[in-house]
């Protein structure tokens, strides 16, 4: 019995991942169009695409391939989510054009703590979507 609800599980969690992971999508969609909306610089409406859709790519992948194994084994803890948050921010940094790093950093000042509020906002985004 515990073997059959072990495969319906997988079975339910390999089904509802990319639908997750759609919803989460048009939810950074939804968020870069509203900021998009609040400044006539085409530059930075650039700009504005090009995080939104780095921040959305990096939750999504970290998610993919490290957090979703960890939950499935009952593993991720506090010490597991650090290390996502790092994986998902060192992805997002490196998706992120020089240009766009410099942008961040003249309008908001510091690029890693940015960076972490936007993939924790994406991380919750996401959570919301699952419920």
């Amino acid at each position: 019995m515990n073997e059959f609800l072990a495969n319906l599980m997988g079975s339910v969690i390999t089904a509802v991942v990319p639908v997750l992971s759609a919803c989460a999508v048009v939810a950074i969609k939804m968020l870069r169009d509203k900021a998009l909306a609040q400044t006539n610089s085409t530059k930075q409406q650039d700009y504005i695409t090009e995080i939104a859709e780095a921040v959305s790519v990096a939750v999504t992948a970290t998610s993919q391939t490290y957090v979703d194994a960890l939950k499935k084994h009952g593993e991720f803890t506090a010490e597991a989510q650090e290390v996502a948050l790092k994986k998902a921010l060192s992805a997002c940094i490196a998706s992120i054009s020089p240009a766009a790093q410099s942008f961040i950093t003249s309008v908001y000042g510091d690029l890693t703590e940015y960076l972490i509020t936007r993939i924790e906002a994406e991380v919750r985004n996401q959570k919301l979507a699952i419920q």
